[in-house]
């Protein structure tokens, strides 16, 4: 299986190219930037999400 950020549970997509980690929890916690087809050590499947960022991004392409 690849290991992208867009298929990681701590992603958040904040752009059709980059998004940032939300790897730590808080309102103080650092939110790195990553590309989609970054990768990390902390990796975890986020199964059916990954289907719906999909989406998300196809509908923002065509816009």
């Amino acid at each position: 299986m690849e290991k992208s950020c867009l298929q990681c549970h701590y992603f958040k997509v904040e752009g059709l190219q980059s998004g940032v980690c939300r790897l730590e929890k808080g309102p103080a916690a650092p939110r790195p930037m990553k590309k989609l087809d970054d990768s990390c050590e902390n990796w975890r499947d986020c199964g059916q999400q990954y289907h719906i960022r999909l989406g998300w991004l196809r509908a923002q392409r065509e816009k």
